[in-house]
């Protein structure tokens, strides 16, 4: 049997693949054999002598040594049996219990062994149940089934195990080689693997060639598409420059004929002023003439008349000198007479004397929220550091054609609460008196006044025809119907007079004028910020917006819908009035004519006080003159020397410039003019905002002007050129994405940006330091560039935002050097003094409209907390 079982080894090590191929599946139990196996043989009969296993060996080897023991101890127990019998068996005894002893521990090896192969041969099923096992997997199972086939041989031929080791032999050695089959399919579909990663690499790289070759195509096309572009532009600014040169010839041509035109005209103004200077002279003499003769006349009339009157006198004189004498002789002659009753006079009626007491008349003079008598004092004279003040009372839904100081039937308060309080007291003696309220005949268009009459107002007739109703202490309303403008200075003077039977017997005026609008400037702190939603478009730059601003304590409010350029439509300001022990700051906003009226969304809390005006008219509907009227070219400084509110400045090109009729409206305002005005005939916007930036400092009251500079931007280029960073990237994303270098090599444009940084931007700068009284420590010039026809040539880093101790900036878009946007750090460093934090954000939507994050935004800032007249000098 045992010769069978060499021969099938034989054949599993001949054939091992194919018998690997049909035992795919290696059973859970193959190498499972139990540790407390009993070593049998089935079908033979064990008897004493022959034991099978190696407990019967056990036994045998104790009764041996029963045995051996007993023949040692009882030598003379047969007495019959001859001596060497004795001494054989013992002899027998010993040899058979050394056999078993032997044989005991050749089977116990045996089981050491079979028990080793069987735990090796765990370990390797174990292994290979690994899913997706790898190459390595099957060579530790490989290895494990070679180990388990050692133990196995090391079981003896003679051992109660062997013929079971044959068995488990042949097993283990299928087992063997189905991990050998199955190391060679792993290997082999690793190498498979490793071939089709080759060749996918070797594809990727080929790939990466052919998309390196279309780039290179695509920058070559794209650098031919930029020279034909600088080419263009360079013909364009070339044409545009002979244009221009053009233009200043006619411009100086007008220019001089408009001076000799002027000085033929002063010419003849001043012939004419010279004859009419000598007909005035002439006439001057003759009436001299005239008035000598009248005087002489009147003189000679006068001497006459007196020679007459002392003629008369003296007629008089003797006339009642006669009749005394005439009395005499009478009285003589004639008994004295009785009395005659003599006769009362009624006396006329006596008026009641006006006093400060009796007939109280005032507003709040010396504006501390009270009506008292410490406002008699300099109730007369109003300005803006005194005197009672008026609210433009504006209705807050009114959308009629007439403007507001043209409507004359009006018979209640459009806000009473924003009525100015006038109090007129009277003492009892003046119960039958008329009261009338007048104004001046320039103000009475612009004004309205009412009396409190129970908890309503009543309209009062302010041409002096209506008298009010009597009481002895009567309340007064008053509003303004519109700002001071360049029709009207604000003031009104306001009389109040009592009559009796027709004549005046008390009266006294005060002085009233219009509370000024104010603009806040770029530094004062931000309540709102708003901006229109142009969908998909500005969703990114609303999103980082959104998470610039809301830090900073500031509302965004997201209006659908709106213009695009939401600083152009309107100006936030705000007028300021006084309170007890506080003062009240309403927002009032500016709005452009060249905005259609519409129907305002509902308004938030922050917006209820909001009122709206226009001022003037729309002008032509050219897009230069739209954009020169736009707010973003009406700015105002901090408070500088001279100005503590601030001083308006706006941007003027020539035939295109600020809307006159606003300019003529801050001026009247008297507190933040007369405007400066900045020349922004270069600019395609017009804008002075795209040029010139306040920005607020952590230092209370300190701040710095930003002013666009072409020349930076160019030392800008030159710098990274300089530092090997020639082809670096600038303008990313955007339309004239270009290089560093073919930035620089556009000599066209960088001389346009260095004419503009000579014939522009330093004048400028010298007239904002002669204006503003501004140092050089205070001036920041940022780094830019203008395109031929006056655009941000990538995206303006002035036109920002002030957001509470916050920048938001647009993003330039500069060179990527290190991670880091060198242009962006470039600003971070100029405005390092100022400690203000930077967000730039992406206005790319904007950039490509040709403006950039403070066009597209517009703010609601607080007003000053120190009201208007406590900055103002006395005047």
């Amino acid at each position: 049997m045992r010769w069978v079982n060499y021969i099938t080894i034989a054949i599993v090590n001949t054939f091992g693949v194919v018998i690997g191929i049909i035992w795919v599946a290696v059973p859970a139990t193959v190498a499972q054999p139990s540790l407390n196996y009993q070593l049998t043989l089935s079908g033979r009969q064990t008897d004493g002598d022959t034991p099978q296993s190696l407990p019967e060996l056990y036994k045998l080897r104790d009764r041996l040594k029963v045995e051996l023991d007993n023949s040692a101890k009882n030598p003379d127990s047969n007495l019959f049996s001859p001596e060497h019998w004795y001494r054989q068996e013992s002899k027998n005894l010993a040899e058979k219990l050394q056999n078993a002893q032997s044989q005991i521990e050749t089977e116990e090896r045996a089981k050491n062994n079979w028990d080793d192969a069987a735990k090796i041969a765990a370990r390797a099923v174990v292994i290979g149940r690994t899913s997706k096992a790898d190459p390595a997997t099957w060579e530790e199972s490989q290895r494990l089934w070679q180990i388990a086939l050692d133990h196995l041989r090391l079981i003896p031929h003679g051992s109660f195990l062997a013929e079971r080791a044959i068995d488990k032999t042949i097993e283990y050695q299928g087992n063997l080689t189905v991990a050998t089959y199955e190391w060679q399919v792993a290997r082999s579909v690793q190498k498979i693997r490793a071939e089709e990663e080759r060749v996918r690499e070797i594809a990727r790289k080929e790939q990466e060639k052919k998309e390196f070759a279309r780039r290179e195509i695509e920058r070559k096309e794209q650098e031919k598409k930029e020279l034909a572009r600088q080419e263009l532009e360079r013909q364009e600014f070339a044409r545009q420059e002979v244009i221009r040169q053009e233009r200043e010839k006619q411009e100086l041509a007008r220019q001089e004929l408009a001076r000799q035109e002027r000085e033929k005209q002063e010419l003849v103004r001043q012939e004419l002023a010279r004859q009419e200077q000598e007909k005035q002279e002439l006439a001057r003499q003759e009436l001299e003439k005239q008035e000598l003769a009248r005087q002489a006349q009147e003189r000679q009339e006068l001497a006459l008349k007196e020679l007459t009157r002392q003629e008369l006198e003296k007629q008089e004189l003797a006339l009642k000198e006669q009749q005394r004498q005439q009395l005499e002789i009478n009285q003589q002659a004639t008994p004295q007479p009785t009395p005659e009753s003599t006769a009362t006079a009624t006396p006329a009626p006596v008026a009641p004397a006006a006093s400060p007491t009796n007939f109280f008349f005032a507003g709040d003079t010396n504006r501390d929220g009270e009506i008292n008598q410490l406002d008699e004092a300099g109730k007369e004279q109003w300005s803006l550091s005194s005197g009672a003040l008026i609210v433009f009372n504006d209705p807050k839904s009114e959308r009629t054609k007439i403007a507001t100081w043209k409507q004359t039937k009006v018979s209640v308060p459009r806000r009473a609460a924003m009525l100015s309080q006038v109090n007129l007291s009277l003492s009892e003696s003046f119960k039958t008196s008329q009261l009338f309220i007048t104004a001046d005949s320039i103000a009475s268009p612009h004004i309205n006044v009412f009396q409190k009459i129970g908890e309503g107002w009543q309209a009062v007739d302010i041409s002096g025809t209506k008298p009010l109703v009597f009481s002895t202490n009567i309340v007064l309303g008053v509003e303004a119907k519109q700002f001071a403008d360049r029709n009207w200075n604000g003031k009104v003077n306001l009389k109040a007079t009592a009559e009796n039977n027709g004549q005046q017997i008390a009266a006294t005026t005060i002085q009233m004028g219009v509370s000024p609008w104010i603009i806040p400037a770029n530094t004062a702190p931000v309540t709102e910020v708003q901006v229109s939603d142009r969908g998909a478009a500005n969703s990114e730059f609303i999103s980082q917006l959104k998470q610039a601003v809301e830090p900073t304590g500031a509302q965004l409010k997201i209006i659908q819908g709106d213009n695009a350029w939401m600083q152009n439509i309107q100006k936030n300001g705000y007028i300021q009035l006084p309170e007890k022990s506080d003062v009240r700051q309403l927002n009032v906003a500016l709005k452009s004519n060249d905005e259609p009226d519409k129907n305002p969304p509902d308004k938030s809390n922050q917006e209820r006080n909001l009122r709206v005006i226009k001022i003037g008219n729309s002008r032509d509907d050219n897009p230069v003159s739209q954009w020169s009227n736009g707010y973003g070219n009406l700015q105002v400084t901090p408070p500088i020397p001279g100005y503590p509110m601030g001083r308006v400045y706006y941007g003027n090109s020539g035939n295109a410039s600020f809307n006159p009729e606003v300019l003529d409206f801050i001026q009247a305002q008297r507190i933040q003019g007369p405007a400066v005005d900045i020349d922004t005939s270069w600019l395609l916007t017009r804008q002075v905002d795209e040029i010139i930036n306040f920005i607020p400092s952590q230092i209370p009251g300190k701040y710095l002007m930003a002013i666009a500079s072409p020349e930076a931007g160019v030392k800008l280029l030159e710098e990274l050129a300089g530092k090997g960073y020639g082809e670096v990237i600038i303008n990313r994303g955007l339309s004239n994405e270009t290089t560093v270098n073919a930035a620089l090599k556009n000599q066209a444009l960088i001389q346009h940006n260095l004419n503009l940084q000579r014939q522009k931007i330093n004048p400028i700068l010298d007239k904002l330091k002669r204006e503003f009284s501004l140092t050089d420590d205070q001036i920041v010039q940022v780094p830019a560039m203008f395109g031929y026809s006056g655009y941000a040539w990538w995206p303006n880093m002035v036109n920002s935002v002030p957001v509470n101790g916050k920048l938001l900036v647009s993003n330039p878009r500069g060179p990527m050097i290190d991670g880091l946007d060198y242009t962006q750090e470039r600003l971070r460093q100029l405005l390092l003094t100022a400690g203000v934090s930077v967000s730039f954000l992406d206005d790319s939507y904007y950039q490509e409209l040709k403006g950039n994050v403070q066009s597209a935004t517009n703010t609601v800032r607080k007003p000053e907390l120190q009201p208007f007249w406590q900055s103002l000098p006395n005047n």
